[in-house]
Order: structure tokens, then C-alpha cells, then sequence
């Protein structure tokens, strides 16, 4: 591709923009459903709730995904040809995990004024993502490597904020399991892909979901608070997707181990301050 300076389609993102942030609004206006039906599964009680709010952050997903598509499109290739969508859905890994992860976020809150402060964030944070992956299109030659480290650390925040909503709600293990791996499923793919400048890695990434899904249900039996548990999780994911990245590259003992450790000692040092 020539050198040239590439900006963003403003008016693509002003549009997506408007449109997820008045539909994350509906959530607000929506009043929350009584009676949640209750079902048995081989003698295990589970609380199946398929209401207004779960089709209204399904069709936020969707319109997301879509919005995101639209918008890396508009990014110039070196054919000049429109990508097909197909080809842009690792870049929307992030933009509609934001979507989701506030979107729940919103669903369990109270209504009042810090409702509105995460709405604002999260419709903010959506752009911010949106706009830096329009940028990371083309990883191989990206000039930004501010842009790569924004959006793991970014995948990251996104994680530790579905594991403290998960805890606050709280929801039941067979709810926390499928969402904890696909999330940190999602964000162990792209991080990967990221770190690695290119590459993606399906198996490491079911690897890290798997394990991260099981620490998770471990971790939900401790007496942990929803900020202590969200950091541990959050934590133990970073660990696991550091030493994914370790395997790939072939590092010896000693600089496979340093990243881990140090991240695991911070983590844990941070719980003792919100302990």
C-alpha cells in the first residue's frame, strides 16, 4: 500500500455511533421482567429468563457486528476492492464484545445517575475500539504500536468488567461457564493474533477458554468480592494467554515464566489493597 495518510469515515462512524447508543438507551426505558420461569434438568433447577432485555443486547450484538463490518470496510486496500465480510470478522471480535459487555452491564444495574455515566463510557469505548481497529486492518505493517497495545489492554478492561458483573448479579454456574469461555475464548484469539503480529491460533485460544472458564467456576465458590474475583479471573487470563504466546514462539524457561509471574504477582497484589 502506498504511504499515505488514512482516516477514519467519519460519516460511517457517526452513523454507527448514533445508532448503538440509542438502542443500548432502550435499556433504560424497558422496565425489568417478573416472573422468571424455572425449569428441570436431570433434577437441577435452572432459572431460564428470555426476556425484552436478552432479544434487546441479541439485536445489539447484531447491529454491532454489522456497524463494524460497514465501517472497515472503508478502509483502502492495496487492490482498491471491498473486503468481504467474512474476511473482516476478527476485527469485529472486540467492537461487538464491548457492545455485549456493556449491554449486560446496563441490564443488571439500578437506574439511576451511574447508569448514565456507564451508558456514556460504554458507548465512548465502543468508538474508541471501533476506530483502532479500523486502524490494526492491516497488522503486518501497522505503524501504531500504541493501537495494538490499546486494544489488548482494552480486551482485557472489557473482560474484567463482564467477570465483576457476572459476580454482582450474581448468575448461576451454568450461566457464568459457557459466557466466561467465550469471552475469554474471543479476547485469547485476538490477543494472540495481536501479540504475534498475524496468525491465529484457534487451538491456544480453546485451550485458554477452556481453563479460564473452569478457573472461573473455582473461583466463583471462594468468598471473593465481585471486584476481587473480576481481578483474579482477569488475571489468571493474561497468565494463560502469555504462556500461549510463549508455546508459539518457542521461548526458553526462564522468559516464558518472567511475564506470568510478574503479572500474577501484581494481580495479587492488587486484591490485598481491595481486600
Amino acid at each position: 500500500m502506498e504511504d499515505k495518510q488514512i482516516s477514519l469515515p467519519y460519516d460511517r462512524l457517526s452513523i454507527v455511533l448514533a445508532f448503538i447508543t440509542l438502542s443500548m438507551g432502550f435499556i433504560y426505558l424497558i422496565p425489568v421482567a417478573g416472573n422468571v420461569p424455572t425449569g428441570n434438568f436431570f433434577g437441577f433447577m435452572l432459572n431460564l429468563q428470555i426476556d425484552v432485555y436478552t432479544l434487546l443486547i441479541g439485536f445489539l450484538t447484531l447491529l454491532s457486528l454489522a456497524g463494524t463490518i460497514w465501517v472497515l470496510q472503508a478502509y483502502p486496500t492495496t487492490q482498491g476492492e471491498k473486503q468481504a465480510f467474512w474476511q473482516l470478522l476478527p476485527q469485529c471480535i472486540l467492537p461487538v464484545m464491548s457492545v455485549f459487555v456493556f449491554s449486560f452491564a446496563l441490564r443488571g444495574m439500578e437506574r439511576n445517575n451511574v447508569w448514565w455515566v456507564v451508558y456514556a463510557m460504554g458507548s465512548v469505548l465502543f468508538g474508541i475500539i471501533l476506530a483502532a481497529e479500523f486502524y490494526a486492518q492491516e497488522i503486518s505493517t501497522v505503524q501504531h504500536p500504541l493501537t495494538t497495545i490499546g486494544l489488548i489492554g482494552l480486551s482485557h478492561a472489557l473482560f474484567l468488567i463482564l467477570a465483576v458483573v457476572a459476580k454482582t448479579i450474581p448468575l448461576r454456574i451454568y450461566v457464568i461457564f459457557p459466557l466466561v469461555f467465550l469471552a475469554s475464548g474471543f479476547t485469547a484469539l485476538r490477543t494472540i493474533y495481536l501479540r504475534l503480529r498475524g496468525g491465529w491460533r484457534f487451538e491456544y485460544a480453546l485451550a485458554v477458554a477452556l481453563m479460564s472458564a473452569q478457573t472461573a467456576i473455582g473461583l466463583h465458590y471462594f468468598f471473593l468480592n465481585p471486584v476481587q474475583y473480576g481481578l483474579l479471573l482477569t488475571g489468571a487470563l493474561y497468565v494463560l494467554i502469555s504462556l500461549a504466546c510463549g508455546f508459539i514462539q518457542r521461548l526458553n524457561k526462564s522468559d516464558l515464566i518472567l511475564e506470568p509471574a510478574l503479572m500474577l504477582g501484581l494481580t495479587l497484589l492488587i486484591i490485598l489493597i481491595f481486600a
